[in-house]
């Protein structure tokens, strides 16, 4: 850490400026603080600073338009990006428009210092310059944080990209933010999914046919990869792809180089390609029936998508999003709400979509209660509240047993913190550490 590093704080809390303040000093930085942008520009042009720590909402304006202003007149100054407000489309905003980092409310301090520390480290030449517009994804966990910033990263270059997590959690819709971000967004975004497809028709499905290569050629066919020529093919499921194929697959990579079913006539295919699969394919991984060389060359960059299960501070979002998206003006019971972040999602972003659309469909109330949603008993086990006993994982399961015994202490404190620190015998700071460590809120959930 650089010790005489200056950081320039903007928050229109009073509060958290002076919190933020004394933090950075304590740890060794030299801090000056604005309450809003006309403030913080006027600092900015009084001192430099090795880096800037900027709210999103402030009371005089928009921390991102500050920010964009910050890409363009001081490109190589670190701005790390804060809010309470965690939403994919500022998240991906700010990373493609050259933040360094996005950090939410309320801080995880060390987190913070440790960005601080990372953002006074860099070297100016490697800081990336990114821009373009968002698209939208809901959520405010840790774990989605990561992905969006994940998606800005990656979204302009043409490096294949390899998205992860169990069926339903939502990897198409990464891919298409990928795409919508990327310098190919006016380019076609063509979608395969290898499981769907019988293996015989998939090698003309992804290249394409002569007339007459087979029985029912009757006619030439473009393939997958001329369809998505200057845009980006996503192929779900990579791991089903017949061994087969995979060497074929692995030259387009390679140069872009293919022929169509039954031709001769080389083609080239200037598509992005983004593959993802719910199944392992990492090489010695059982079930595992992806190449070595193909896993690679495919996985150079791997975004990871979380089951809905590991981010349920996200439920109450999802579930707000998709009621707005039906017709009619609904609301969902504190209880319901309840209900629903503390089910198992077996079948993760996915099943709640269509739990919440039938009680949408099915009951007229204005505000839909626990009867108006339908889970089914079988995966309904309570998360976090049990311990597997064929899981031996110790770190995991002493997780498990500490939420359930905050939950319930919350619970029982009817939100009051406080009291809920002295049920469960520790100090207040250190129930706000772990509450925030197991994304558990003032309601138990």
């Amino acid at each position: 850490m650089t010790k005489s590093a200056r950081i320039l704080v903007v928050d229109d809390d009073r509060t958290i400026r002076r919190a933020l303040a004394h933090a950075l000093e304590e740890a060794g930085y030299d801090s000056r603080t604005a309450c809003g942008v006309e403030e913080a520009r006027t600092a900015l042009a009084q001192d430099a600073f090795d880096a800037v720590l900027l709210d999103i909402r402030l009371k005089d304006g928009d921390g991102l338009c500050l920010l964009d202003e910050l890409r363009r007149d001081a490109p190589q100054l670190p701005v790390i990006m804060a809010t309470a407000y965690g939403d994919s489309e500022r998240t991906i905003h700010a990373m493609k428009a050259g933040a360094f980092e996005y950090v939410t409310k309320p801080f995880d301090l060390e987190a913070l210092l440790a960005s601080v520390a990372r953002a006074t480290q860099v070297p100016p030449a490697a800081r990336l310059d990114q821009q373009e517009e968002p698209a939208g994804f809901v959520g405010s966990s840790p774990a989605m944080l990561d992905v969006w910033k994940a998606i800005g990263r990656v979204a302009r270059s043409r490096t294949p990209v390899l998205i992860t997590g169990e069926t339903g959690v939502g990897k198409e819709l990464v891919a298409r933010s990928i795409h919508a971000h990327s310098d190919r967004r006016e380019g076609p975004f063509v979608a395969v999914n290898i499981a769907a497809l019988p293996p015989l028709l998939i090698e003309s499905e992804l290249f394409g046919h002569e007339k007459g290569s087979f029985t029912g050629a009757v006619a030439r066919r473009e393939g997958r990869f001329e369809l998505a020529s200057n845009g980006t093919l996503f192929l779900d499921e990579i791991g089903d792809l017949d061994i087969s194929l995979q060497s074929k697959l692995l030259r387009v990579l390679e140069d872009g180089g293919y022929e169509r079913l039954g031709g001769t006539a080389r083609l080239v295919s200037d598509a992005r390609i983004v593959t993802a699969t719910a199944r392992p394919i990492t090489p010695g991984q059982a079930d595992s029936a992806l190449r070595q060389d193909l896993y690679y060359r495919l996985g150079v960059v791997r975004i990871h998508v979380p089951p809905l299960r590991e981010r349920r501070q996200d439920i109450p979002l999802l579930v707000e999003s998709f009621v707005r998206k039906m017709p009619g003006s609904r609301g969902v019971s504190e209880s319901a709400m309840r209900l629903l972040a503390e089910y198992a999602w077996p079948g993760n972003v996915r099943q709640l979509l269509h739990v919440v659309e039938n009680a949408c469909l099915m009951s007229s109330a204005e505000v839909l209660d626990c009867e108006d949603f339908e889970l089914p008993d079988q995966p309904a086990e309570r998360i976090d509240d049990t311990v597997g006993s064929e899981d031996l994982d110790l770190r995991q399961n002493l997780e498990r047993v500490e939420r359930a015994l905050i939950r319930r202490a919350l619970r029982m404190a009817a939100g009051n913190r406080a009291r809920a620190a002295r049920l469960l015998g520790i100090r207040r700071a250190l129930l706000y550490a772990r509450m925030n460590h197991l994304q558990i809120d003032e309601k138990g959930s």
